[in-house]
C-alpha cells in the first residue's frame, strides 16, 4: 500500500460547457484525513471530486498529492481509488472477479489477483461470497466489493461519491462506521462527498461546505455547527438548520422577536443565528427558561413528534421560531409561552454580506 498522502487544491476553477461550476477553491487536507464534502444538489462537490481524480478537466489552479503536481496526469496515473454511489460492479462477473478486475489491468496475474482478492474479502467478511455474481449481492454486501476495489488500488487517495444514498437508513449507519474503520486501519486519505448530514456531521475530520461552486467554509464539524461563517453554511447544515431571525434597528436599539435585545450589535441589517436546541421555553423540562435569559412571549402554533423528540413550533413577534423539547412535554395549542435565549448563543450576521460578525 502506498503512503497516504496529503491532499492540496489551490485556486482551483472548473468550468463545464463554457460556464463555471467550481471557482477559486482552496483546500489542504493533511495525510491520513478524512475529509467530507457537503452542500446541496448542484453545488459542485461531486465536480469537484472528479476533478481531484482527473476525470473532469480544469481550467485554472493546481492540485497536488503528497507534494507531487497531479495536474495533467492522466486518471489512472494518479493512484486515486474511486468509491461511486452505483459501486460500478460488473454484474455478471462474481465477487472474487470484481475485486481482482482492476488487478489484471495491471498486470498481475489471475491466480496472484484472485489470491490477494481473497485476502481483502476476508478483511471485509466477503469470504462466503467470493464465488457469487455481484448481481446476487445485497446493497451494503455490493458497497463492500467496491470498497474491497479501492483497497487493492494500492491508492494514496481515496475519492467517495455518495456512497451510501442508495442503502436504507439503518444500513447507511451501519455502513458509515465500517467506512470509518476501513479509512482508519488502511490509513487513507480520504474525500467523501454527501448531501446527508449526518454522515457530513458525523464522519468528518473536517467539513468542507460547498454552495454555488464555493466552498464556503472548511473546518472541524462541530465549528461549522456552532460558529457558521457565513449565513449560507448556516442555512444548510443542521436539521433543522440554524434559525436566521431578522432584527430591526430604530433610535439606537435593535429589536428582535418583537421586543428589544440589548445584546445587538449596533448596526442596521442583522440576522440572529440561533439554533433550535438553544432556545429554552417554560413548560419544557429539556429547555426550561433561565434566569439570565433575554426573553420574550410566544403563541404555540403546533408540535411536531418524531419518536424521541419533538419541535415545538412558536410564534413570537413576526416570526415563527423551533425548540427543541422532550417527547412527553405537552403544550396547548393557542397557549401563551415564554421564550428565552441566551444573549451570548446568537450568532450575529450582517444580513447585506452574509458573513457573521
Amino acid at each position: 500500500m502506498s503512503a497516504a498522502a496529503g491532499l492540496s487544491l489551490r485556486g482551483l476553477h472548473v468550468e463545464l460547457g463554457g460556464r463555471p461550476v467550481l471557482r477559486n477553491i482552496d483546500l489542504e487536507a493533511e495525510a491520513g484525513e478524512f475529509v467530507v464534502l457537503a452542500g446541496p444538489s448542484g453545488s459542485g462537490k461531486s465536480t469537484l471530486l472528479r476533478a481531484i481524480a482527473g476525470l473532469v478537466p480544469t481550467a485554472g489552479g493546481q492540485i497536488e498529492a503528497g507534494g507531487a503536481v497531479l495536474d495533467g496526469l492522466s486518471p489512472g496515473k494518479r493512484e486515486v481509488a474511486l468509491v461511486f454511489q452505483d459501486h460500478a460492479l460488473l454484474p455478471h462477473l462474481s465477487v472474487a472477479d470484481n475485486l481482482a478486475f482492476g488487478l489484471r489491468a495491471r498486470g498481475i496475474s489471475r491466480r496472484d489477483g484472485r489470491q490477494q482478492a481473497a485476502e481483502v474479502a476476508g478483511r471485509l467478511g466477503l469470504e462466503a461470497l467470493l464465488d457469487r455474481p455481484a448481481a446476487q449481492l445485497s446493497g451494503g454486501e455490493r458497497q463492500r466489493v467496491a470498497l474491497g476495489r479501492a483497497m487493492l488500488r494500492n491508492a494514496r487517495l481515496v475519492l467517495m461519491d455518495e456512497p451510501l444514498s442508495s442503502l436504507d437508513a439503518p444500513l447507511r449507519a451501519r455502513m458509515r462506521q465500517e467506512i470509518l474503520e476501513l479509512h482508519r486501519r488502511q490509513g487513507w486519505t480520504t474525500v467523501y462527498v454527501t448531501h446527508d448530514q449526518a454522515e457530513a456531521l458525523s464522519m468528518a475530520d473536517r467539513l468542507g461546505v460547498l454552495v454555488d461552486g464555493q466552498l464556503q467554509q472548511f473546518d472541524a464539524p462541530r465549528a461549522l455547527y456552532s460558529r457558521p461563517a457565513l449565513v449560507s453554511v448556516a442555512a444548510f447544515l443542521g436539521n433543522p438548520a440554524m434559525q436566521l431571525l431578522p432584527a430591526e434597528s430604530a433610535d439606537d436599539q435593535t429589536r428582535l422577536l418583537g421586543a428589544v435585545c440589548p445584546s445587538a450589535p449596533r448596526q442596521e441589517g442583522l440576522l440572529a443565528g440561533v439554533r433550535a436546541e438553544q432556545l429554552h421555553v417554560s413548560g419544557s423540562r429539556w429547555a426550561p427558561a433561565r434566569a439570565d435569559d433575554w426573553r420574550v412571549p410566544a403563541q404555540v402554533l403546533r408540535l411536531e413528534h418524531l419518536g424521541d423528540v419533538q419541535w415545538l413550533h412558536l410564534q413570537a413577534g413576526a416570526q415563527t421560531v423551533v425548540v427543541r423539547v422532550e417527547p412527553e412535554a405537552a403544550f396547548e395549542l393557542g397557549a401563551t409561552v415564554e421564550l428565552g435565549l441566551s444573549p451570548e448563543a446568537i450568532r450575529w450576521f450582517d444580513a447585506k454580506t452574509g458573513q457573521a460578525l
